[in-house]
C-alpha cells in the first residue's frame, strides 16, 4: 500500500547552552589528543623509525646524536632504549651543547628548540640520572 504524502513538516531543534558547548569542546580536544598521541606512540614503537627520527634530528640541527657506542648497541642487538638515553645524556653534557644552548636562548625559535631538548631529556630520564650521579 503506498504511503500518503506529508501534509506538514515538524522541525525539532536542540540548542546547547555555553556550558554544554564548552563540555563538548573539551571532549573533542581530548579525543583529538588521544588520536594524535596514539599515532605518535605507534610511530615511535619501532626501532627503525626511532633511528630515522634521530637521523632527521641530526640533519636538522647539525649535531651528532648517534655515536659509535649507540651504533655498536644496534649491531649487537643490546639495550637500544638505554643506549639512546645514554647517548642523549652524553650529548647534553658536552661543552659544545652547553654553549649552543645558551646562544639559542636569546631567540624565540632557539627557545622552542631548548624546550624540545628539555622535554626529550625528561622523557629519557635525564633528570633522574643526573640526580643519581650527584649523590
Amino acid at each position: 500500500m503506498p504511503k500518503a504524502a506529508a501534509t506538514q513538516v515538524i522541525i525539532h531543534r536542540i540548542e546547547l547552552q555555553t556550558t554544554e558547548r564548552e563540555m563538548i569542546q573539551t571532549a573533542l580536544a581530548a579525543y583529538s589528543f588521544r588520536n594524535v598521541s596514539k599515532g605518535v606512540f605507534n610511530l615511535t614503537s619501532d626501532v627503525t623509525t626511532v633511528v630515522m627520527l634521530m637521523i632527521a634530528y641530526e640533519w636538522v640541527t647539525g649535531h651528532r646524536v648517534i655515536d659509535d657506542a649507540l651504533l655498536a648497541i644496534l649491531g649487537a642487538g643490546g639495550d637500544f632504549a638505554g643506549g639512546i638515553a645514554q647517548s642523549w645524556r652524553d650529548y647534553r653534557q658536552s661543552a659544545e651543547y652547553s654553549e649552543d644552548y645558551h646562544e639559542r636562548a636569546h631567540s624565540v625559535v632557539g627557545g622552542f628548540r631548548n624546550l624540545l631538548d628539555n622535554i626529550i631529556g625528561a622523557l629519557t630520564g635525564e633528570v633522574y640520572y643526573n640526580l643519581q650521579n650527584q649523590e
